[in-house]
């Protein structure tokens, strides 16, 4: 009579156990190496606190979102911030906040940063520097998406580094929400180049610096009021159907020499010339130094349009005058026609 023998795999319930535990730890391993995605589930909190996140905090193989209304606070200055990408709003209805305010408290994100990809999204730089390898500021319109976004680089200390394209209002191929670019108080912002499509708006008073140029489809609004927004690199202000909108307040106590844009290299005017003067002019400068660039472009040397809001009744009117004698101007006239 021949004795049964127990089956190795019944033998080894143990080791069936630890093959389960190896292939699960495997699965996890591969997955944060081909880029799993950890979510926000704090309202206000510390980037850093691995417990607000429901996969853990971000790494560079980490994509990280925040859809849940909350925001991630970067104040410290070690260790650094990173994630392989960052959206914040996924979706409608979604929304998601990133403060970045510490004097080294440096965000790596080796991907693409949306502030506002479907929903709504708001990244603040008030200290502190944020890498990214492109970025989408309110990125789809349509049907199923109803995108805001707003970035906000503001003090001598805040800087966004931008390896490839920045789209403001849309993505590089394709138009989408109402997007807002904010750069003041000496903030800067870099990147390769820089699309404000015609729902974006780029104001400010700070610097963006491109080695491919500065393209506006939108809303070009300059801080003015004695201060100059800085373009390190070419301007483009669009013509055509959708064309560029540049905005220039004025008031008399601005100061007649300053201009509320430049431009290193060249500038290619179009669109449509937005001015509005409001005070009491009668002791102000005649002229106001509205743009000033390296060099215009052929072809493209006036704005398409202009509109000029100013206080009537004493006794001057406005005129737009080009002046390519020392560098390229576009300036403001005030000339006298009262008796």
């Amino acid at each position: 009579m021949k004795t049964k023998h127990a089956s190795p795999i019944a033998r080894t319930s143990s080791g069936k156990n630890a093959i389960l535990l190896t292939i699960t730890a495997l699965a996890l391993s591969m997955s944060a190496a081909f880029g799993a995605t950890t979510r926000w589930t704090d309202d206000v909190d510390i980037w850093h606190n691995s417990a607000d996140w429901d996969y853990g905090e971000p790494n560079p193989t980490t994509a990280a979102e925040i859809n849940n209304g909350g925001t991630a606070r970067i104040i410290t200055d070690f260790p650094m911030a990173n994630a392989l990408s960052l959206t914040l709003g996924l979706n409608t209805g979604q929304s998601g906040n990133v403060v970045v305010s510490a004097a080294f408290g440096d965000l790596d994100v080796g991907e693409a940063i949306f502030v506002g990809k479907g929903g709504a999204g708001n990244l603040t730089i008030t200290q502190g520097i944020v890498n990214s390898a492109s970025a989408s500021i309110a990125s789809l319109a349509g049907e199923l998406w109803v995108s805001n976004g707003s970035a906000k680089v503001d003090g001598g200390g805040s800087h966004w580094i931008i390896s490839g394209e920045a789209d403001v209002g849309g993505t590089a191929s394709a138009p989408g929400g109402t997007g807002l670019l904010t750069v003041i108080n000496s903030g800067t912002v870099t990147a390769a180049n820089v699309h404000v499509w015609n729902s974006g708006t780029l104001t400010g008073n700070g610097s963006v610096s491109t080695t491919n140029g500065t393209t506006v489809d939108g809303t070009l609004a300059p801080n003015g009021g004695g201060t100059t927004f800085t373009f390190d690199g070419d301007l483009v202000l669009t013509s055509g159907t959708t064309h560029a909108t540049t905005q220039c307040n004025i008031t008399p106590q601005d100061p007649s020499t300053t201009p509320q844009v430049s431009v290193s290299q060249q500038v290619s005017l179009g669109g449509l010339l937005l001015v509005t003067m409001s005070g009491d002019f009668s002791s102000a400068p005649t002229r106001f130094t509205l743009l000033s660039a390296n060099s215009v472009a052929v072809g493209h040397p006036t704005f398409d349009f202009k509109s000029i809001t100013y206080p009537t009744g004493q006794c001057w009117h406005p005129v737009i005058t080009y002046d390519s004698t020392d560098h390229f101007h576009v300036y403001l006239d005030r000339v006298y026609d009262c008796n």
